[in-house]
């Protein structure tokens, strides 16, 4: 499973979780076990990021060759960072942001994170408000990419490819 996905285990007392480092793209193209099982459309945008696992090194050569940039250059790391204990008070980021905080666990690996609507729910838990599905990418991501995937989402969250944070995207110029 993903490093959030094992993480968010682990959280909740589960000690034997085994994080899957290839992805879940890997696990479903490769037709293990899932509930539900991916459909066939949904395996076949996958595939692209199998690829990516199995020869890590073709995708960089490709966006290397073919001059595609890459989020990584325009990663804003601004985002408040809170544990799932941590009690939320009042946002410190602008209220233009949809995000405002990312929950980490103690490696550093995202649970979830903090949107503009749980700006004003000051005493909770930061567990109880956070949506624990952001969409993440990695660095290499090339821009455009990400930008179909910002047409789906109102903010990426970066990560390694561990889970652990490394920024948000896009960040505000000048990065």
């Amino acid at each position: 499973m993903s490093g959030r996905a094992a993480a968010q285990l682990e959280m909740m007392g589960w000690r034997q979780v085994l994080h899957y480092l290839r992805g879940k793209a890997d696990w479903m193209i490769r037709g293990l076990p899932m509930e539900p099982r991916a459909p066939l459309g949904e395996r076949l945008r996958a595939f692209p990021f199998f690829v990516n696992n199995i020869v890590p090194g073709l995708r960089s050569a490709w966006v290397a060759a073919t001059r595609r940039e890459t989020v990584g250059a325009l990663i804003a790391a601004d985002l408040l960072r809170m544990s799932a204990s941590d009690r939320v008070t009042a946002a410190p980021a602008p209220p233009s942001l949809p995000v405002w905080a990312v929950v980490l666990d103690r490696n550093g690996v995202v649970l979830g994170a903090l949107e503009n609507r749980t700006r004003q729910a000051s005493g909770q838990l930061a567990l109880d408000l956070m949506n624990p599905a952001p969409q993440t990418i990695r660095p290499d991501m090339t821009r455009k990419l990400a930008a179909a995937l910002l047409g789906r989402n109102r903010y990426l969250l970066v990560t390694s490819n561990r889970g652990e944070y490394i920024g948000r995207y896009p960040c505000s110029a000048p990065c």
